[in-house]
């Protein structure tokens, strides 16, 4: 018999992310993410007090067979945090990260290299900060790493602060240098290539081995604006024998906001990622090709989204994704109207589904018309999947078996659809719960971004809300992703318009077709979906009680106080403070706070940049002070991830505290 899910059954899920192929396609290196909570004993334990005692998060590699479903072998053994596994070009090595054995006064994850034959892994690195990043070069016996190289010297010191963009959700403080970019051998020497003035990423050497791809700012001011270039290192011989690097040149010409980038197998092109508005990154992230000897890079998915947003809560390791080559084509992860799922894009720009419908591709990697990816739906996690040249698919892991046949999960309606006065038809879903709720709530969800969007991902929160009874309701406003520009950027400068009409038309069509039109119907959402939580109880009183969670209500703070503030706000909400001090306060819910009289619970980390805790503070003050009813949690040390990569003590008391407030409020 099934058992009724509660929010510690997060802790039966297992995380699959970062699946790579070999170079044969035979087999594939996948990190597993598992929660490994404390003895029976110690459970009581206060965790804040005691963070040995609290469950945690551990990661190991699998190797698997593709040709063989259901087939892992765990590879690693030692440490928690084993993770970016990355094949040798001849397939017989990984290497991969991890805090294993941290040399002295290391900090952050190492260079390791496990052989396939059989053997221990060895570390290659000792690099005071650790690495972020790395990739091999293609003769197989060097590897390109990024490191800041220097540690901190600031802890403990007042902070002397020069840049814009110091601070950020989930690293706090950026450390005062940049991170550069340096070359380890197979014995574990390492030699500093560059002296760049902004951090890189997305490091891959060309098919030949010549030079180095990354992305990097210019400057520290170009950082500060959000912007980034695509860059090629040469490798040069150096005195005595090994490599330095050469000069960085740029390779496009016309895109200052690049990501992710991917050599064509003859070295004749790169693929990226970028906004389809260069000023506007409320635009569609698209794909885009460029000569590698520099020039133009040309839009190949016009209005798609080529990565997907799809929301969902139960994917801890998830990474980026880049565009991988299959020929003369590239593969990407399309994200429309929902739903996320593999294509094939041409040179001439023409788009090709692989995927099947009602599904999220999670990431994936591909190498010789074979690819590995991972997909979820709304009623299964994350599992890892194979599809062969001939276009054949083979799921291979069952990792969340046990979790789909031990409880009874609710499957989300058909799409529908709502309409606001004047507006375009907007999607919406419904979860109906086996067991109804005597009054027959619902809840419905705002979700964050706004760029983000609802569709086939798996989100535990759903159908806990579910399993206790409640419908839930959720849908795309305008706003969202995946519906194209026009339909992403309609809300920016008048937050709280058409956004809000569109959210309260789903409500209406969701009620209309519900068994009880009359029923409570109660309100949540997150980030942005925050805002429109703070928002909507503002304007109408038809909620039965709400949960605003690291949430926006006053932009005119926002601006200085969000790691992001001062990028968004002038794009988002119309500009600076100084600048359009009433635009924004009057698309600040806290400006309408006085008009609140649902029951509202605020729940907020006190560590998040994104949406600053003061957000919260501002609205929790303004509510007491005027009388209304209302409760304030805050969670130590937790940033704005907290929903998706909390501790996960933390995670389920935030999900307990969501429940208890609608069920205290019937």
């Amino acid at each position: 018999m099934a058992k009724k899910l509660k929010a510690k059954s997060l802790f039966d899920l297992t995380f699959v992310s970062d699946a790579r192929l070999s170079p044969n396609g035979r087999r594939a290196v996948a990190v597993h993410t598992t929660i490994q909570t404390p003895p029976k004993d110690r459970e009581e334990a206060a965790p804040d007090a005691n963070a040995e005692a609290a469950p945690r998060y551990v990661s190991h590699l699998f190797l698997y067979d593709t040709a063989a479903a259901g087939r892992a072998q765990q590879l690693t053994q030692a440490g928690d945090a084993n993770t970016h596994p990355r094949f040798s070009p001849k397939g017989d090595a990984v290497a991969f990260l991890s805090k294993r054995g941290s040399p002295g006064e290391a900090e952050g994850a190492q260079l390791h290299l496990l052989p396939l034959a059989g053997g221990e892994a060895r570390r290659l690195t000792d690099l005071p900060a650790g690495v972020t990043e790395f990739c091999w070069h293609p003769g197989g016996e060097l590897l390109a790493l990024v490191s800041q190289g220097e540690r901190d010297t600031a802890k403990g010191r007042p902070r002397v602060i020069d840049r814009m963009f110091y601070k950020g959700d989930g690293v706090g403080f950026r450390p005062s240098g940049s991170a550069q970019i340096y070359l380890c051998d197979l014995s574990g020497e390492v030699t500093k290539l560059t002296k760049l003035q902004s951090s890189p990423s997305g490091l891959v050497f060309t098919p030949d081995g010549a030079a180095l791809l990354f992305t990097a700012a210019e400057d520290e001011r170009a950082a500060d604006a959000w912007q980034s270039l695509l860059w090629t290192l040469p490798l040069e011989d150096a005195k005595g024998g090994g490599y330095k690097g050469g000069r960085p040149t740029p390779v496009v010409s016309n895109l200052t906001r690049v990501a992710a980038p991917s050599p064509s197998p003859d070295g004749r092109f790169v693929a990226l990622l970028s906004p389809t508005d260069q000023r506007n990154f409320g635009t569609p992230t698209g794909l885009w090709v460029a000569p590698l000897a520099g020039g133009e890079a040309q839009l190949l998915t016009g209005d798609f989204e080529a990565t997907s947003s799809v929301a969902g809560d139960s994917r801890y390791g998830a990474l980026p994704e880049t565009p991988c080559w299959d020929g003369e084509s590239v593969l990407v992860n399309l994200n429309r109207e929902g739903r996320s799922g593999l294509a094939r894009v041409s040179l001439s720009g023409r788009v090709r589904a692989l995927h099947r419908e009602g599904r999220a591709v999670t990431g994936f990697h591909a190498l010789g018309g074979r690819v590995i990816f991972t997909a979820e739906t709304p009623t299964e996690p994350g599992e890892l999947f194979f599809r062969d040249a001939r276009g054949q698919e083979t799921r291979l892991s069952d990792v969340n078996r046990a979790f789909t046949d031990a409880y009874r999960l609710s499957a989300p309606s058909p799409v529908q659809h709502a309409r606001a006065k004047g507006g375009p038809r907007v999607a919406y879903w419904t979860l109906e719960p086996h067991k109804p709720r005597k009054d027959r709530a619902s809840v419905l969800q705002v979700h964050g971004g706004p760029h983000t969007n609802y569709g086939y991902g798996f989100m535990f929160e759903f159908q806990l809300l579910a399993a206790r009874g409640y419908r839930v309701v959720y849908g795309n406003p305008r706003g969202s992703s995946s519906y194209g520009a026009a339909f992403a950027t309609a809300l920016q400068g008048r937050y709280g318009s058409v956004d809000a009409d569109d959210v309260l038309a789903v409500a209406d069509a969701a009620q209309r077709s519900h068994a009880d039109p009359e029923a409570p119907l109660h309100l949540t959402g997150g980030s942005y979906g925050g805002f429109m939580t703070n928002w909507l109880l503002g304007h109408t009183n038809r909620f039965r009680s709400a949960v605003t969670q690291r949430s926006i209500s006053n932009w005119t703070s926002f601006y200085g106080t969000s790691d992001i503030g001062y990028q968004f706000a002038p794009v988002e909400v119309g500009g600076a403070p100084w600048e359009k001090l009433q635009a924004l306060w009057d698309q600040s819910p806290l400006k309408y706070v006085a008009n609140i009289q649902t029951p509202l619970l605020i729940l907020h980390a006190e560590a998040d940049h994104r949406c600053p805790i003061e957000q919260a503070e501002q609205l929790y003050i303004a509510l007491k002070a005027l009388g209304k009813p209302t409760r304030f949690i805050r969670f130590p040390d937790e940033g704005h991830e907290l929903s998706r990569s909390g501790r996960p003590d933390r995670r389920v008391a935030r999900l307990e505290a969501l429940l208890e407030w609608f069920e205290s409020h019937p």
